[in-house]
């Protein structure tokens, strides 16, 4: 009999043995590896050093928990979170916090425990209930999933949304869930617009954006790029004061060159500058206060200029001194006109 005795008592023994060999894991175990230079561990140091001041702030170890929770002490974090919610008992966060963490472990039967704490303190926490929805669903509980879920759903359909919610890529209820809440969904979305007001003009000014006022308005004084600008036009029936005639511009003057009978080429000789004609034939008065060109001689009879050529033909008389050359006038083309080569050149 004391041989089965002992063989009963064998298993225990072990077990005792094994526990005593893995003893607890120390708290704030965090501590040793915190780093000033990593930015979330100098968050850590802030947040204890605060608590050392307030050690009965329930938020700031709600927030120590999550930070700690993020290098992995996962008992250190539901420590925080617990003495959070202990300090804090209408706040839903920590329930919440403390049901992601064991999500996050695969604990799912705890975590939907934390879910459900967090919900029925707060009631309109949706992302309580859509990861409660996500707990049930993980154990096999669709129908109560779905429950969950249609309860997220009050608001918008941005849980089930991968870029907002990350789990959302694992669940396989979506499709249900959506289609099961839409007749609800599509009245809840028509109610506001559908409702007939007594003074909507009233209700809708309290939905309106209103931009906050600047802290203060600096003036900067600058040149004006533009002109002046025109604000009002008088009408036609409007008489407006006459334009001041403009001044007579300066008498045009014409250049003329002597061309060759044989080639039409300009060849070199004195440039006659002279007053251009007016429309009736008269030529044109120089203007007033200008210089009489005495290089240029005066001109002659109705043509442009004086010399052996028809009047108008252009030819000027040679220097003084130089050769008379007599040449035929020039036809069309600048070529000798009809008559033949022209005559020889007298001495």
């Amino acid at each position: 009999m004391s041989l089965s005795l002992k063989k009963a008592l064998l298993p225990g023994a072990l077990l005792a043995a094994l526990l005593g060999a893995f003893p607890a894991a120390a708290k704030d175990s965090y501590k040793g590896s915190l780093d000033p230079g990593i930015p979330h561990h100098a968050a850590i140091l802030d947040t204890l050093s605060k608590l050392e001041k307030d050690p009965a702030d329930a938020r700031l170890y709600n927030d120590l928990g999550c930070l700690v929770a993020w290098d992995g002490f996962w008992r250190d974090a539901l420590r925080n979170f617990d003495t959070a919610a202990e300090l804090a008992p209408k706040d839903s966060r920590p329930p919440f916090n403390a049901g992601l963490v064991q999500a996050l472990r695969g604990e799912w039967g705890s975590a939907r425990s934390r879910f459900r704490k967090a919900v029925k303190t707060d009631p309109g926490n949706w992302s309580a209930w859509w990861m409660l929805g996500f707990a049930e669903e993980a154990l096999g509980n669709e129908s109560a999933a779905v429950d969950a879920y249609s309860r997220s759903l009050r608001v918008d359909t941005s849980l089930f949304d991968p870029k907002v919610n990350p789990f959302a890529v694992a669940t396989r209820l979506r499709t249900r869930v959506l289609l099961e809440t839409y007749p609800r969904r599509r009245v809840d979305a028509a109610l506001p617009f559908a409702n007939q007001l007594e003074d909507p003009s009233r209700v809708a000014s309290f939905f309106q954006h209103r931009t906050k006022a600047p802290q203060a308005i600096v003036e900067i004084e600058e040149p004006p790029r533009t002109g002046p600008v025109v604000t009002s036009v008088p009408p036609p029936t409007v008489a407006r004061p006459p334009v001041p005639p403009s001044p007579a511009a300066d008498g045009i003057t014409r250049r003329r060159r002597a061309y060759s009978g044989r080639s039409g080429t300009e060849r070199e000789g004195q440039i006659e500058v002279s007053p251009a004609p007016s429309r009736d034939g008269a030529p044109t008065e120089a203007p007033p206060g200008a210089a009489p060109d005495a290089a240029a001689p005066p001109p002659v009879g109705p043509g442009f200029g004086t010399g052996s050529g028809a009047p108008g033909t252009g030819a000027v008389p040679p220097a003084p001194g130089a050769p008379v050359r007599k040449v035929g006038a020039p036809g069309p083309g600048g070529s000798p006109g009809p008559g033949g080569p022209p005559p020889p050149e007298e001495e």
